[in-house]
């Protein structure tokens, strides 16, 4: 790996996790928030876990859902969502490229890296053009990235998708979720974009929309496009024991830009049958 990957682009609107060496009693209680050591790298789920990069910059996180795909937030993509630019950023989908269970501290990744053909995200989110009005759509951040011919990942790679709604008594609050992605915070050692990294926590109550995901893990920018998910040891509703059900994209910030600490509210898109469905289409 190339040193243009040490320049990380802070978001400031943007999720993920982060941890660090001193953790207070508020949020040690919220989960283990912990460096993903090299020896689970080539495990479920972390193998199907993705930096994506965009150009000379490492940007947020993405997850495996098929030998050709990626999915990953939609305002990863757009110039400058905290600022309501919503077009796509120049140069896309070649400037884009994924590199799956990288982790800079284990000396890079197992596996090759990928180059995207196409970069399709939500036309609710993303501006299409000047009388585009209806973009922006917390709810439709979201986006897949499919990789070149050439460029595959295995299927035991591939995490599976578990759709669920607001009130169907599958994902209740309460229920114990885990989220991965590469967090950029310089509030906390070792969180520069290019290490790996996981927490714990567990679903709150509905918020403004029930198309969201509310939950409770500390986090900081550089992670959105994240998987959350539950673990089932037995009758996994996804047929594998770690069921993707949101996609990570927003957490309350502080008056300098970055996550607030403690309890505060972390969003991902839920993947809902429809969400599923169309991730799929895709």
């Amino acid at each position: 790996m190339t040193r243009w990957l040490a320049r990380v682009l802070a978001m400031t609107v943007i999720a993920v996790l982060a941890v660090g060496s001193s953790i207070n009693a508020t949020e040690a209680a919220e989960g283990d928030f912990s460096l993903v050591p090299a020896s689970k790298l080539k495990d479920r789920p972390f193998r199907g876990i993705a930096l994506v990069t965009v150009g000379n910059r490492g940007v947020c996180t993405g997850f495996v859902i098929a030998p050709r795909k990626v999915v990953t937030a939609a305002h990863c993509l757009v110039r400058n969502a905290g600022k309501g630019d919503y077009r796509l950023k120049w140069g896309l989908p070649g400037r884009l490229r994924v590199y799956r269970a990288y982790s800079r501290q284990a000396g890079g990744s197992p596996y090759r890296s990928c180059t995207i053909a196409k970069a399709w995200a939500h036309s609710k989110f993303v501006k299409g053009g000047k009388s585009d009005k209806s973009f922006g759509s917390r709810v439709h951040d979201f986006a897949v990235l499919t990789t070149k011919k050439g460029c595959q990942f295995p299927t035991s790679s591939v995490l599976r998708m578990w759709g669920t709604d607001y009130g169907d008594g599958q994902l209740n609050s309460g229920a114990l979720i885990r989220t991965s992605g590469y967090p950029a915070d310089s509030r906390f050692g070792g969180m520069n974009g290019l290490n790996l990294w996981r927490t714990e926590g567990r679903v709150k109550p509905i918020g403004s929309s029930s198309r969201h995901l509310i939950f409770t893990g500390f986090i900081s920018s550089g992670m959105s496009g994240g998987p959350v998910w539950r673990t089932f040891k037995k009758d996994s509703p996804c047929g594998r024991t770690h069921c993707v059900v949101g996609i990570v994209t927003e957490c309350a910030i502080n008056g300098k830009g970055l996550c607030k600490k403690g309890l505060s509210q972390r969003v991902a898109v839920r993947i809902s049958p429809e969400v599923k469905q169309l991730i799929k289409q895709k």
